[in-house]
């Protein structure tokens, strides 16, 4: 059929036929009752056709309601690069199927675990909510080009949010988590060990509630955890190294890049940092072998060892730039065009221990997790909340710190890492681009790195 689809749109110079179905099962489980379960689905066709001055793109539920027409019109997209496409299939098998695994079970983990939490006798805060949000989604791919190329995706997903409140006297805190996520099967879950992580997670988050005190104030040495490394990765480096973006095209919506007006060779971090976007990771929420313009993916060194290297690019944006597409082009449903993302991008690790990143820290602050950040529009002033952190005290972690800020730039926080241990921790993410919008899963992460003689502030102040 797509075929015979195909043939409908052969006037035109380049042409991207796609059908793609997205299901859904979502599970919400608020303070130990279920209050929602959802099974739906989404699914259709799209063709994208470029005639060499004009973009066009139709999408519809069924084929016949396919239509193109040429118009004239100024199109951003003023060519396309002459990349190599490349055919063929590319899953993710599920060990144990998710299918296989009936929703009243899943329904009644979430349950148990929320009763687990609420009888933890470890705690000396109060629990005052639990809540849970269980997604599994298939994501099905077909796409046809112009010159009879195919490419044939399937990624099934499993993720969990949860949401947990703890007061303690006048203190409390919310652990709002969405870490946990993977392509794969019911496996993935299993892997999570809940019962263990969760009670670890909040007993630890209980001793901050208990015995934190407020940051003294001031410039510091700092260790950034794997989990502030993903975060920090992902949105201060991530986003402004998309292409488009670099180009003005996400200016309207979310904002533009700190790249602009600079060059590639530009150092403009330590010799310590290298980013890489890599989608070849198997099991990772964001993997594919082949883009949706059929380019086919690979790790790309956005930075490497500190200088500009390259950016995530598609076919339109490649060709402003005179390079070749590196396979970052995706589309979250079918009515949605590919554009420019992110997969799962990472800060790259080091040789160090973790002893060793932290033995000649004599006054510092450890950012285990966070609780809150912000980052503006163009992606240079940022600043990260800590939920459990500690001081360092001569290269030992001491007492636990009441919510310390992190404030800094990306120039100088980039430029002040001096060190990386040697772990690579991954967290799963929902990433929000385009209008309309278009959230796709992704991965970030890194090692623990540490930064030296950064603005830490108290909270509030």
């Amino acid at each position: 059929m797509m075929e015979h689809l195909l043939r409908n749109f052969s006037t035109f110079k380049e042409v991207e036929l796609r059908y793609q179905s997205n299901s859904y099962l979502n599970i919400v489980i608020v303070n130990g009752k279920p209050t929602g379960l959802y099974k739906w689905s989404k699914r259709g066709y799209s063709v994208r056709a470029f005639d060499g001055s004009s973009l066009l793109f139709s999408s519809s539920p069924t084929p016949e309601g396919l239509e193109l027409k040429s118009l004239r019109f100024r199109s951003w997209e003023k060519g396309i690069s002459s990349d190599k496409r490349v055919g063929g299939e590319y899953s993710v098998n599920e060990k144990i199927k998710l299918d296989d695994i009936s929703t009243e079970e899943k329904v009644k983990l979430l349950v148990d675990l929320s009763k687990l939490i609420y009888s933890d006798k470890n705690l000396k805060s109060k629990v005052v909510s639990v809540n849970f949000y269980y997604t599994e989604s298939k994501e099905e791919k077909e796409i046809m080009f112009e010159d009879g190329v195919k490419v044939k995706g399937y990624v099934p997903r499993v993720s969990l949010y949860f949401s947990i409140t703890l007061k303690n006297g006048e203190r409390s805190a919310t652990i709002a988590n969405g870490d946990l996520g993977g392509s794969g099967g019911f496996e993935i879950v299993k892997n999570w060990n809940l019962e263990e992580f969760l009670p670890n997670t909040l007993e630890s988050v209980d001793k901050v509630l208990e015995k934190g005190k407020a940051v003294t104030p001031g410039r510091k040495d700092v260790i950034l955890s794997n989990q502030l490394a993903g975060i920090i990765v992902h949105e201060s480096v991530g986003h402004p190294f998309e292409a488009d973006r670099v180009l003005g095209r996400e200016g309207a919506q979310a904002g533009l890049s700190y790249l602009v007006g600079k060059n590639f060779g530009e150092k403009i971090a330590s010799d310590k940092v290298t980013v890489i976007d890599d989608p070849t990771i198997y099991g990772s929420s964001g993997y594919y072998l082949i883009d949706d313009e059929g380019i086919e993916a690979r790790p790309k060194y956005l930075i490497r060892e500190g200088v500009i290297n390259e950016l995530l690019q598609d076919r339109f944006s490649a060709y402003k730039f005179g390079v070749k597409s590196n396979g970052s082009a995706r589309a979250s449903a079918y009515d949605r065009e590919p554009i420019v993302r992110m997969s799962n991008t990472f800060f790259k690790p080091g040789e160090l221990t973790f002893d060793e990143l932290m033995e000649n820290v004599k006054d510092g602050v450890y950012f285990k997790s966070y609780m809150e950040w912000n980052i503006d529009d163009l992606r240079v002033g940022e600043r990260y909340v800590g939920l459990e952190a500690y001081e360092i005290k001569n290269g030992e972690i001491g007492e636990p710190l009441l919510f310390p800020v992190l404030e800094t730039t990306t120039f100088e926080l980039l430029s002040s890492i001096d060190a990386v241990d040697n772990t690579l921790s991954f967290y799963r993410g929902t990433c929000g681009k385009g209008d309309p919008d278009q959230p796709i899963p992704v991965w970030f992460g890194g090692p623990n790195m540490r930064a030296r003689n950064i603005t830490v502030k108290v909270r509030g102040e």
